[in-house]
């Protein structure tokens, strides 16, 4: 699999992510996703084939396939409110600059994050369930 379909709001959840307070199969998931996106301090989660690209969407992405908040038919809603979720793709987006379906290559993408200062973040994660605990702006860089 070349090419990764993200939602707006994973480009940071991925950056942050510590593998600590996740279900299990999510957890082992989402190493594969943050080392194949290339994210250098992720490589002790082990080797796995770097991604050419991203896409970027606001919705139900290739991490969610394995979260076990997931429902519906075809394991499109989160259960915990999808208004929300959206809401921080959305913000994401806007504030990286990028373009919801667009393909960016995973430097586009870094650039985009880079963009995003600390009263943004925390209006896009604020609301996170891990934030503060787990994730904090300092630790974005």
């Amino acid at each position: 699999m070349d090419k990764i379909i993200l939602r707006g709001h994973h480009l940071l959840c991925t950056r942050l992510f510590s593998g600590n307070g996740y279900h299990q199969t999510f957890t082992e998931h989402m190493k594969e996703i943050v080392v194949r996106i290339g994210a250098d301090k992720y490589k002790k989660f082990g080797a796995f084939p770097q991604a050419k690209e991203l896409q970027i969407i606001c919705g139900t992405d290739d991490i969610c396939g394995k979260c076990p908040n997931l429902s519906g038919k075809k394991k499109k809603y989160c259960i915990l409110g999808n208004e929300d979720v959206q809401k921080k793709d959305r913000l994401t987006l806007e504030y990286a600059g990028l373009l919801e379906n667009g393909l960016y290559t995973l430097e586009e993408a870094e650039k985009g994050v880079k963009r995003i200062s600390r009263e943004q973040f925390e209006e896009i994660c604020g609301s996170c369930r891990w934030y503060g605990e787990y994730c904090r702006y300092e630790e974005l860089f």
